[in-house]
């Protein structure tokens, strides 16, 4: 067997450190029980070229991780060697021609936090610890995301070191088909980001946040308004609900949340996108209701951060949906009764998906997005809680049109990610760019 020389780190399973810097690249807590044969963490892309030649010539497969935020470990996997790209860090803002460079270890909160800073913006996504690499790739669920898409529709290239061995850039006028595929695939991608180019924005002159708080006995009438006034919402405005056993940073009763995060360029368009906020003929309902109130983006990551928590075990699972609120409601309501205590919540989302500009890999979406995300702190509570999600979303899935992959949980339940037509044409761009099969697929796909 060909020996692997590189500058960065190689672990096999016969080193003691070795399971416990597998569980370092796991945010869900829940060992998956996967193992794979050695992990390489490349200092450079050098080492990354030599790390696939080798896995090539010695008939390993590869999966890749850079910040571990998979809810299904899709980076571990048997019998295979995982790329650790979360060394990959770095990053450059270039502001005369409004763009960025970032490599996939690069934390989407830290990238947006220095653009914040600069008075400039990327859609990048809600959660710290988020980095870059699966983010993107899977599409990239953003702040400002309804106005300026997704992240993925930002990004202007990519640098891929291929199945081949060989260091690439793809774009919308080099190496097209790999452009194409890379924005959408998610962990199903068959190459290895080394950096990303970003086209970067002015920073939204205003921002805001409005909360409205409900006790979970106003569940359906909460849930049909929000229903009802969803299409008719400014893109301008991130309106969601969360719904758990548990409010107000987990200290008041069980409720609903219903908040509106506003990226306006004007006080004037400020206060019009919001104005189905204060008008609401709910709003006399609610336990608390906010004026709107600015925000730094730093308070904003805070917030969110409440609700997925550092060190604790996950069974998530989604859905796309146009269903109608009678359809769905009965299984809100089985979901508000059954769901294991906070942090554990269901998140919906209001999309509207706009019709989208660029052909890309990414072809799943609609008009409700619907999460729900178990947690628990006890590794001796993992049977009780584990399938909660998957098993409703089996339930409810006649009334969906797919699954995003940012929070997939394609390892326990198979779903649509793209659309057919898409996923037929990554398996003929894959076939050209992996024949080998050398890079690890999703969990699972549909049939």
């Amino acid at each position: 067997m060909q020996t692997l020389k590189i500058k960065g780190e190689i672990l096999f399973k016969n080193d003691l450190r070795f399971e416990a810097r597998i569980m370092d690249t796991l945010f869900n807590k829940i060992d998956p029980g996967r193992k794979p044969d050695l992990i390489v963490q490349p200092k450079d892309v050098d080492d990354v070229i030599a790390a696939v030649r080798y896995a090539q010539a010695n008939e390993i497969k590869i999966s890749i991780c850079s910040g571990g935020h998979s809810w299904s470990a899709n980076h571990l996997r048997n019998n295979s060697m995982l790329i650790d790209m979360g060394g990959f860090e770095q990053f450059s803002i270039n502001r005369e021609t409004m763009t960025a460079t970032a490599e996939p270890g690069v934390g989407g909160s830290v990238l947006l936090s220095e653009l914040f800073r600069q008075g400039l913006f990327f859609p990048a996504g809600h959660c710290k610890g988020v980095c870059l690499g699966g983010y993107l790739l899977q599409g990239g669920f953003a702040w400002n995301g309804t106005k300026l898409g997704l992240a993925c529709e930002s990004v202007l290239g990519l640098d891929i070191v291929t199945a081949a061995g060989e260091l690439v850039h793809a774009s919308a006028t080099e190496n097209a088909d790999l452009y194409w595929a890379a924005r959408g695939c998610g962990a199903g991608f068959f190459g290895i980001v080394v950096k990303f180019h970003l086209q970067l924005y002015p920073r939204p002159q205003y921002h805001g946040f409005m909360m409205q708080v409900f006790e979970m006995k106003h569940l359906e009438t909460v849930f049909r308004w929000v229903h009802e006034v969803g299409p008719s919402v400014s893109p301008c405005v991130e309106f969601q609900m969360i719904t758990s056993k548990g409010t107000f940073n987990n200290y008041g009763p069980a409720g609903i949340e219903v908040t509106a995060t506003v990226f306006a360029d004007s006080k004037e368009e400020l206060q019009a996108v919001t104005d189905f906020m204060r008008k609401s003929p709910i709003k006399n309902k609610a336990l608390l209701h906010t004026p709107l109130i600015k925000l730094d983006i730093k308070t904003l990551y805070s917030m969110v951060m409440l609700h997925y928590p550092d060190e604790h075990y996950w069974g998530v699972d989604n859905m796309w949906t146009s269903a109608s609120f009678e359809e769905l409601f009965p299984y809100i309501k089985t979901i508000a009764e059954t769901m294991p205590p906070v942090p554990t919540h269901m998140l919906w989302l209001n999309w509207q998906p706009p019709q989208r500009q660029q052909d890309m890999a990414f072809s799943m979406e609609d008009k409700i997005y619907l999460a729900l995300y178990g947690c628990w702190k006890n590794a001796k509570d993992n049977a009780k809680y584990e399938h909660w999600a998957s098993d409703i979303m089996s339930e409810m899935s006649h009334l969906a049109k797919g699954v995003q992959l940012a929070d997939e949980g394609l390892h326990k339940r198979t779903a649509p990610f793209v659309s057919a037509d898409h996923l037929h044409k990554l398996d003929l761009i894959r076939a050209v760019r992996d024949p080998g099969k050398l890079f690890h697929e999703w969990h699972s796909r549909p049939a």
